[in-house]
């Protein structure tokens, strides 16, 4: 056997000794990556699915609280029988009935336990008719007892129609005014329909399941799994645990009671379903006691671009075919004589100019050689004009992928904000102004868009409440604890009225603490809120104050005073004790509340935070100015002092003050209504 032979029969073994280990190695190194995008794709499309059935009650809710909220909406309830206030609410009850989803609501009346309801089919004489009258003493009717009962301001049933494998979800939103309960109002949306479109719009290999916090199925592409009504019905057996291993519904258990305290997360686990591998994507919706599931055949879902992984092994098998090719020319060119003229070959290759054409007409190794050489010039020429065209395409594709991301950027910021208007929605700015007019002046200035920051007012004969509250976080999670706070708020101040703000602060304490839930699993969320409140009893011309790690100002033009807080927070890892702090209301004086984003604020040459002695000064040089144009000089000192810094925290000021005039108007209020 000649020495060509034995070389090109090195080099093939050598050839496919490589093309094996590329091949194993490569193999394992793609499962590897398609095992580890499936469980980041599974997670994200369950948390994906979860946030469609999130964002439809959301805003359910929302109309539901407006149309409950309403002023005629009081007036009715206070009196049923009222022939004006019937129609007045009807009429405005059913402007809000065209924005709801399934075109529907109902509204009881606590008094007289009548319960009304709306679809669109009824007319107007008989719309303001209640349809029947809830009974304590029937079962059917004890939704509305318990419902009321539990005291929440607002509360999600699920209602499953057996006969009709109808779902709907009511929004029951307690009406109160102070701490009597007037009725009970709300909206409900059909989910069947809207269940079977989540549940059969899955992509190929990919199962979408809901179950329930017992892990009942409500909702799989196989109808003969599901249990409908499973409200109604204790120890169903159609479960989700049926259809794993013993080993996997521990596994999903555990995941499930984790996601109770972190709703906001994901969980991914590998299970064998119904006897085949899975893997399971569970999100929560805390609403509902709801999972989301979802459920990929990690084969079937094409999560790697098998066109892409195609033409990597083709372009390897070409390389690796070259290179032997080369080599083997290589070794048998041992003739020194052509080498000036590869050379030459060579270097109009280096220089980008492909276009080689090399003859011989000779039958031994040197023709063979030069032969072989003109053709790989050929085949780099041909490769070079094929990957120019790769690298164009794929320049298209990021393009596309760049809008894709543009547009699910604008959408994430859309919600939030549609989330700030909802925020906004619930500051008392309009009766801060009514009440005070020109006397106060308010900044609200979030570092995001929403934040965690915000301010309250509660008026009544007499007397008045105002305070701010700062919520740990930002953004979206600090708007998050805003609706836990304002809930707290609210409920301590219908159960205790206005007048003592220490007790206040402690009721919001341990009501925020049972919200949250706190057990040693939550130590590490910041879950903790400062908050400072005052009281104004125009009877006595005295101001009641009662903080937590807030301060209460006050500067007559002179000097500045501070009332210090208690240094301990709601919700912090210990419960606080809280105490009033009283002083006579100064006519001459304005009072100032802040959190903590106007002190901390970084800004001047070294970065510092703006500062309590700045802030002491700032007051002093501006207490006797008009509140609009105080307001106009606190956001200007700012700005100055901030130059081109970001905005570190959220930011709140609400300033008040109680001069001669409105002073006198309160006092004679006061005094003719105690009279």
């Amino acid at each position: 056997m000649s020495l060509r032979w034995k070389s090109a029969l090195s080099l093939t073994l050598l050839f496919i000794l490589i093309l094996v280990v590329m091949l194993l190695g490569g193999g394992l190194v793609l499962d590897r990556i398609r095992d580890h995008d499936a469980a980041e794709f599974v997670r994200t499309h369950s948390l994906l699915q979860k946030q469609k059935l999130v964002t439809l009650l959301t805003r359910e809710l929302a109309i539901s609280q407006r149309m409950a909220n309403l002023g005629v909406t009081y007036d009715w309830l206070k009196d049923e029988n009222n022939p004006a206030k019937r129609q007045a609410f009807f009429r405005e009850a059913e402007g809000f009935r065209s924005s709801m989803s399934d075109h529907v609501y109902f509204i009881v009346v606590d008094r007289s336990h009548h319960y009304y309801f709306s679809d669109g089919k009824n007319s107007s004489t008989t719309i303001s008719i209640p349809r029947y009258t809830l009974n304590p003493a029937i079962p059917k009717d004890g939704w509305y007892f318990a419902t009321r009962k539990a005291g929440q301001d607002y509360a999600l049933d699920v209602n499953v129609d057996d006969k009709l494998k109808v779902t709907k979800v009511w929004f029951n939103v307690m009406i109160r005014e102070g701490s009597q309960i007037l009725g009970l109002a709300g909206a409900a949306i059909d989910l069947s329909r809207f269940l079977t479109d989540f549940i059969h719009s899955a992509d190929a290999g990919i199962t979408n399941i809901i179950i329930n916090g017992d892990g009942v199925i409500q909702a799989h592409p196989d109808t003969r799994l599901i249990e409908y009504a499973a409200v109604a019905k204790a120890g169903s057996t159609k479960t989700l645990y049926r259809l794993l291993t013993a080993q996997d519904s521990k596994a999903l258990m555990a995941a499930m009671s984790a996601l109770k305290h972190a709703p906001e997360e994901g969980r991914q686990l590998e299970v064998s379903l119904q006897g085949k591998p899975r893997q399971l994507g569970v999100s929560y919706i805390p609403e509902l006691n709801w999972y989301v599931i979802s459920a990929i055949d990690p084969n079937a879902v094409s999560v790697l671009d098998q066109h892409l992984i195609a033409t990597m092994l083709t372009v390897g098998l070409a390389f690796l075919a070259i290179l032997g090719l080369v080599v083997t020319v290589g070794i048998d060119r041992l003739i020194l004589t052509p080498l000036s003229r590869l050379h030459r070959s060579v270097a109009q290759i280096s220089s980008g100019d492909y276009r080689i054409q090399l003859s011989s007409g000779r039958n031994d190794e040197l023709g063979d050689l030069t032969r072989a050489f003109s053709h790989m010039a050929g085949e780099i020429h041909s490769h070079t004009e094929q990957l120019e065209q790769r690298i164009e395409e794929r320049t298209h594709e990021l393009a596309s992928a760049h809008q894709q991301l543009v547009a699910a950027h604008r959408a994430i910021q859309d919600s939030i904000r549609y989330a700030s208007l909802i925020q906004g929605s619930i500051l008392p700015h309009e009766q801060l102004t009514n009440e005070l007019g020109d006397d106060h002046f308010l900044l609200w200035k979030p570092r995001d868009v929403v934040g965690g920051d915000f301010y309250v007012f509660r008026a009544s004969e007499g007397t008045c409440l105002l305070g701010v509250v700062d919520c740990a976080g930002h953004g979206v999670p600090g708007a998050f604890m805003t609706m836990i706070a304002q809930t707290a708020f609210n409920v301590a101040v219908s159960e205790l009225g206005p007048s003592d703000p220490a007790s206040l602060l402690e009721r919001m304490d341990k009501l925020v603490r049972a919200m949250l839930h706190q057990d040693t699993s939550t130590k590490h969320i910041a879950t903790s809120m400062d908050a400072g409140l005052c009281a104004i009893d125009f009877v006595s011309g005295k101001l009641t104050f009662a903080g937590s790690r807030l301060s209460l100002y006050w500067s007559d033009g002179q000097q500045c005073e501070e009332l210090a807080g208690e240094r301990c927070g709601i919700a912090d890892r210990k419960p606080g004790k809280f105490s009033n702090q009283s002083l006579t209301l100064d006519p001459a004086a304005t009072y100032y509340l802040t959190t903590d984003g106007f002190l901390d604020q970084a800004g001047g040459e070294k970065g510092f935070g703006f500062g309590r002695q700045r802030f002491s000064e700032l007051l002093n040089n501006h207490a006797r100015l008009p509140m609009q144009e105080q307001r106009e000089a606190f956001l200007q000192r700012l700005a100055d002092y901030q130059g081109t810094r970001a905005q570190r925290d959220d930011i709140t000021v609400l300033s008040f003050r109680f001069g001669s005039r409105r002073s006198a108007n309160a006092f004679k209020h006061a005094v003719e209504s105690t009279s």
